[in-house]
């Protein structure tokens, strides 16, 4: 039985020992737990920080913006540019197709060929008397009347080509024809 005392003797002992240390544990977490002091603290710490934050970002937001109308601008001013580009090369593209379209036309329907006056031959009247050379049916003044009339008004062959249609060496082949003519007429 002496044994079972010395049991009771250390039970006891132990009992006395976790006695003394539960009490130190509990003030060391006493001490561990924030009071409201320290949590107001850590509460004004941290919206310190959240505004310090929220200025920085407000500061990047505004740079942001800023850089953005700057981009918005040049691009604006660049669009603007090439659509004035656009339209003057619209406008010239419609010049050429214009153009174009006109060449396209007067090759697909060549324009008339200008008309070619055939000079007839001289009529020979039947009777030939006395070896005499035949009368001309008709002369060159009377047959181009209004050549001849723009050409004593003083025009310019140029203007005489242009006014009847005809080429400027068929005009001059007819002034030269009749200058003959009326060197064979004066004989």
């Amino acid at each position: 039985m002496d044994q079972h005392w010395v049991y009771i003797v250390l039970f006891g002992l132990v009992f006395i020992i976790y006695a003394k240390i539960i009490p130190k544990a509990s003030g060391a977490k006493g001490q561990g737990s924030p009071t409201v002091q320290e949590i107001e603290e850590a509460m004004e710490h941290f919206t310190a920080e959240l505004d310090e934050q929220n200025k920085a970002l407000i500061q990047l937001l505004a740079e942001t913006k800023r850089d953005y109308e700057v981009q918005t601008a040049k691009l604006t001013s660049r669009l603007e540019i090439v659509e004035k580009q656009s339209a003057l090369t619209n406008q010239e593209l419609n010049k050429l197709g214009f153009a174009y379209e006109e060449l396209q036309k007067k090759i697909a329907h060549p324009p008339e060929k200008v008309p070619v006056i055939e000079l007839q031959k001289p009529r020979i009247e039947e009777k030939i008397i006395d070896d005499e050379a035949p009368p001309i049916a008709m002369n060159l003044k009377s047959r181009y009347e209004e050549l001849f009339s723009l050409f004593e008004q003083g025009k310019s062959v140029e203007y005489i080509a242009k006014k009847l249609n005809m080429n400027k060496g068929e005009i001059n082949l007819i002034f030269q024809l009749a200058k003959q003519e009326e060197k064979l007429n004066a004989h």
